[in-house]
């Protein structure tokens, strides 16, 4: 059974930042609520040991993706949610999106001996002020999100309210294609976050050019 995970926090930690977040108004809030897909089918399957390594591989992805001022913490067995400051929605549905997407591109490796396994999440993602004044309010907001994303098919993440957010197509050559996705599962890395800490560079740069 695990007790504690690095880098997560606990949930009456994360409850309590985020009602001082929103107790400022100074900035736009957004957690999301994420829920292992299918999670009972894996610890049926392979064990609750096998269970228990695959939640630690989430939790190791997510906080090994998002970015600093981030807090995440387990709400339970196999739920986790996620604390994104002055972050608007439309950025909050990006960030989990491209983690969902990392699971359906990379098998786990898992166990002793080592096992590939294929898991997927639904996130529910909302936002302060326009979805919840209150703590409370907020997480069920991102709980009813999630419901929707599960009942609408499992492995999506969706927001309260839809709103378009801007997508960027990036073409590669093959080879550069293929170390980047190997780069991405050496470092437990979303392939968009490793292109834009890599375009990050470059703004830096060329930085008296902008």
């Amino acid at each position: 059974m695990i007790k504690t995970i690095e880098g997560l926090i606990s949930e009456e930690e994360f409850m309590e930042t985020l009602k001082n977040m929103m107790s400022t108004y100074s900035n736009e809030v957004t957690i999301a609520k994420l829920d292992i897909d299918n999670f009972e089918t894996v610890n049926r399957f392979y064990g609750e040991y096998i269970g228990d390594q695959v939640i630690r591989k989430l939790a190791h992805v997510l906080v090994n993706n998002l970015y600093k001022n981030t807090l995440v913490c387990r709400t339970s067995k196999d739920e986790f949610a996620v604390l994104m400051n002055a972050t608007g929605g439309e950025t909050g549905v990006l960030v989990i999106e491209e983690i969902r997407a990392y699971f359906d591109e990379h098998l786990l490796l898992v166990g002793d001996p080592i096992k590939e396994i294929g898991i997927q999440f639904s996130g529910g993602v909302a936002s302060f002020p326009q979805n919840g004044k209150t703590p409370e309010e907020l997480m069920d907001a991102a709980g009813a999100a999630l419901n929707l994303a599960k009942k609408i098919g499992k492995n999506r993440v969706q927001r309260v309210q839809n709103d378009a957010w801007l997508e960027k197509k990036v073409m590669l050559r093959r080879g550069m294609a293929e170390q980047l996705n190997q780069l991405s599962r050496t470092l437990d890395k979303t392939e968009a976050g490793l292109l834009r800490e890599a375009l990050k560079d470059l703004f830096n740069k060329y930085h008296q050019k902008l």
